[in-house]
This record gives C-alpha cells, structure tokens and sequence, in this order.
C-alpha cells in the first residue's frame, strides 16, 4: 500500500500554486532545497514525476494533478470531520476558494457575500479574477473550489448553476460623437479592449448583427488595451473609443450623463441578456463550507438576504 508522508505536501502545494521553485519556498517558507528535497521524496513515494522541470518553470504531470485532487479530498474531510465533532454548523470555517471574471466584482452580490461572510468569523474568502477561459481551468484542476462563468461549456467533469442574467451594451462618451452604429460602419468605430471584452462583444455582434458572420472582436481596431475593466470604463469616459460592458458596470454613468448607450441600426429590438453561471465539479461531494457559501450567492440570486 502507498504510503504518503502528510509533512510533504506543504512543499508540493506550494510549487503547484506558484510554478515556481523560488517562489515556492517563500510561499512555504522553507528553503530552495527542502523544497526540492520534499518533492523528491514525495515522487519516490508515489513513484512518479510529479512535476516536469523546464527552463521556464515546472510543469505538473498527469501524477501531480492527481496528487493535488487527492490532498484537497483529504483536507476536506479533515474539515468536515471537524465540523461534526464540533456539531455546530455555525462554526464553519477554512477557506473557500473561487474564481470570476472582473466585472462580477462590480456586481451587488459580492458586498453581500462579504456581509453573510461577518456572522462567520473563521471562514475565508480566496477570490481570484481572472478571464472567463481560465475559471474553467481552474475549476477543473481543482485551484478552486467553485467559479462564475458567462458561458456554458459541455463537459463531463462540471456541474452548471444558473445564477442570475446580465444585461450588455455598447456605450461611448457623448464627446466621442458616435452616431448609429450598424452593419456598414460597425468596423470604423475605435475600440477598447479589456480582460473580457471579447466574450461581450462576440454576444453583442451575434445577437443585434446576426448576419455579419465573419466579424468577431479579432475584426474590430482597438484604440486602447487595459488589463482591468475599471480601467476600459475610464478610457471610454476619456472619449477614446466604445465598448460592451454588463450593464450594470457602466449603469451609473449613464444616468449621470458621462456615458450614453449607442444607437444602433439593427432590426432586433430585445436588450441582450447572458446567463452567468456557478461551475463546480462533479466528480466528488464538496465540504459542507463551499457548499454554504454558494448557497449564499443562490439566494442572493434569488432575491433573499437571510
């Protein structure tokens, strides 16, 4: 029977989540080498590589994925376990770790989370904000315990959520002088780019432009590149070129005037509405801790802040 030593995957977790010797012994703090000397002996243990050394960084083997899936299962039942000694499930605690895009964060739902998150003192919140894509990753290599995604992809492994709909538009500064955006002009517009974006402005062109199959975000000129949607919606207030946002990121400046929705030549009328969902495994039953907390987000979905 394989016998694996629970003192060494400090160091494992450590290269795992940071790709990076160095890295990793300041994470664990602990020095190069016992990193190094701990990894060793837990691939002697398991009797695979668990990590590929590259001149770039290490990369993890099939082994050490499942290795990282197996030590998540063991904390979780070290902290269920806890939780029924102490039988009180107010007393929940560890750490809940998710992933979103940006612009989630600008949602009402997070301020409630964090405000259930109160009556729960030894619970933590690890939120990452990253790029729709990379919450699949993420999900599926089990870096985090749930996510929020804006599309729905088929794959065995996950299990989909409908959490709530949000609404897209295209808004530019009223000192941008944009006039009906259609199918003839819709590539002679300035553009702004963000983490995002993409996604948002592939759902706008398909639902309002149906037929312009070939024009996708690749299509479009960007003026201005940014790595955070706060700072997209600044350089579209700054009059530098439009952009889809949900539109409850950008619903403030338009009723204050700074930005206005474009008018666009297009026979569909309805407003574009995309469902955003919470993505887990299936694979295994969560500790009682993730569960709690997407509850919380379902029925703040709901309408219901108890």
């Amino acid at each position: 029977m394989m016998h694996l030593d629970p003192k060494l995957f400090r160091a494992f977790k450590a290269v795992a989540e940071s790709r990076s010797f160095n890295d990793a012994a300041e994470m664990a703090a602990m020095t190069q080498a016992n990193i190094s000397k701990h990894i060793r002996s837990l691939e002697e243990q398991v009797g695979y590589e668990l990590f590929i050394r590259t001149p770039k960084c290490p990369v993890m083997t099939d082994a050490g994925k499942k290795l990282l899936q197996h030590i998540k299962n063991i904390e979780d039942l070290n902290s269920d376990f806890s939780l029924e000694v102490k039988s009180d499930f107010n007393q929940i605690e560890g750490v809940v770790a998710y992933a979103m895009p940006p612009s989630c964060l600008l949602s009402p739902h997070f301020p409630m989370l964090l405000e259930r998150r109160l009556d729960y003192p030894r619970l933590e919140i690890d939120l990452t904000l990253i790029h729709n894509s990379q919450v699949f990753d993420k999900v599926l290599s089990s870096q985090v315990d749930f996510g929020f995604v804006t599309e729905k992809v088929d794959h065995p492994r996950l299990e989909y959520f409908s959490f709530c709909q949000e609404e897209y538009v295209m808004v530019a500064a009223p000192t941008c002088e944009v006039s009906e955006i259609n199918e003839e002009n819709i590539l002679e517009y300035n553009y702004i780019e963000y983490p995002g974006m993409d996604v948002y402005f592939n759902f706008w062109r398909r639902h309002f432009f149906p037929n312009q199959h070939s024009i996708n975000d690749l299509s479009v000129h960007f003026a201005g590149r940014i790595n955070s949607i706060e700072g997209a919606i600044l350089m579209v207030l700054g009059g530098l070129g439009v952009s889809v946002f949900p539109r409850h990121c950008v619903q403030e400046y338009i009723d204050s005037g700074q930005l206005h929705e474009c008018q666009l030549g297009s026979t569909v009328s309805e407003p574009l509405f995309n469902h955003i969902y919470i993505i887990k495994l299936n694979t295994f039953n969560q500790p009682k801790r993730v569960d709690k907390v997407i509850s919380w987000f379902m029925d703040i979905s709901k309408g219901s802040h108890h």
